[in-house]
């Protein structure tokens, strides 16, 4: 899909998925480290137990399909040396604090006055400008601002996070959609832009409706645990918990009369419910008294059966029920496997083989896959410099002025 477009990545852990999946789309992704190398490489769980900076996993899962070199840009030849790639690129992607890609003389109009058709992309916490713009933030506090934190968690309890960054994850498919955009306009335009990627502002549609409920008549929703709504969403069951609604509607009330129907046959659906009139169901209308008995008497069914056993029935049934599952689970997954979702990379330098997801949409003729394993620090500087111009006198003076 976008073979011929070449892209210098600079990000960190914030951007380094929009990278991953511009690489995976067939651009030529060129992902630019200090020479000390992404402080993400010194960072665990790490291949086998065993640290070092080609093993860190964090690393060598977000930065497949991409080819790495070394440049400090805080010198004024590592800036020179950049310049030259700038012209000769299609996107810049970049996740620093605002402004300091200008303040080194490498900001959006600096590059573009050398290269119109250069489109450049920024991903940070708050954005480029406004009142928090100069604000660092983690993926807590962005999860936190975003409103996503009070919404996750036990109402009872304090609010939590995923363990993953959502946040990142969130704002770099947004930033690629970004870039896609620029890229199509270009087609007639001929000319870049820039393409301002807040996170803080990607991670509000984890709150789904809430945000336009408060817009529409001023609600604050809360964290409800494993409730949606009045009813129980999250089960236990033999081995774990799944995810099941108790909700009416045209689609869920044929859902609940399958489940009561599975039920029965197994001999744990009570006569009262085999005889429940769904015609007028509405739990949104329910008190917590007229809920509970359908909570007892789901949940019981529910403890009786493993998640295997329920996800297989509720296929076969067309029933809307989903198992809980780890990653473990979600590797073996016969329907995943069945559609060829995981590729094995071979490690033969750290002596391992990984299995990474191969595509994040499947297209025809499987144009979206994973092109190559991440980068080794520095691995492809003298090729990427070369093809630049750049001599091999000048990359041996540049190596030994410390500035690759």
């Amino acid at each position: 899909m976008l073979s011929g477009i070449r892209v210098l990545d600079l990000t960190c852990e914030r951007g380094f998925l929009a990278g991953k999946i511009l690489g995976d789309m067939g651009a030529d992704v060129v992902k630019i480290e200090a020479p000390t190398g992404d402080a993400i490489r010194q960072r665990g769980p790490f291949l086998a137990g065993k640290e070092g900076p080609e093993r860190s996993l964090p690393w060598l899962a977000l930065n497949t399909s991409k080819r790495g070199i070394t440049l400090d840009l805080d010198q004024p030849d590592g800036q020179d040396v950049f310049r030259t790639l700038a012209k000769q690129a299609d996107i810049v992607l970049e996740s620093f604090q605002p402004g300091l890609m200008k303040d080194r003389g490498l900001g959006y109009a600096a590059l573009v006055a050398d290269n119109p058709k250069l489109i450049y992309c920024a991903i940070s916490p708050f954005g480029q400008d406004g009142p928090y713009s100069h604000y660092n933030a983690h993926d807590l506090v962005i999860v936190a601002m975003s409103g996503n934190l009070q919404m996750t968690g036990d109402p009872d309890r304090p609010p939590i996070r995923c363990t993953m960054p959502t946040s990142y994850y969130h704002a770099a498919p947004e930033a690629v959609l970004g870039i896609i955009m620029a890229l199509y306009s270009r087609e007639d335009s001929q000319r870049g832009q820039f393409v301002d990627v807040s996170m803080q502002e990607t991670h509000t549609s984890t709150l789904l409706c809430h945000t336009g409920n408060y817009s529409v008549d001023g609600v604050i929703n809360h964290r409800a645990g494993y409730r949606v709504g009045p009813s129980r969403e999250v089960w236990k069951v033999k081995d774990g918990y799944i995810s099941y609604g108790l909700r009416g509607g045209p689609t869920r009330v044929p859902n609940l009369v399958a489940t009561v129907e599975y039920m029965d046959e197994t001999g744990c659906a009570p006569e009262w419910l085999k005889n429940y009139n769904w015609k007028n169901y509405d739990v949104f209308s329910m008190t917590s008294e007229e809920i509970a008995p359908l909570e007892e008497a789901f949940g019981s069914f529910f403890e009786t059966k493993t998640r295997a056993e329920l996800f297989e029935e509720s296929v076969k049934r067309r029933i809307m029920l989903a198992p809980c599952n780890d990653s473990a689970e979600v590797l073996a997954h016969r329907q995943l496997r069945s559609r060829d979702l995981f590729v094995t990379l071979d490690y033969p330098e750290l002596g391992a083989s990984i299995e990474h997801p191969n595509f994040f949409a499947k297209t025809t003729g499987n144009d979206v896959r994973i092109r190559g394993k991440a980068p080794k620090l520095g691995e492809h500087t003298d090729a990427v410099l070369q093809e630049a111009g750049i001599s091999t006198e000048k990359v041996s003076a540049l190596r030994q002025q410390g500035v690759i």
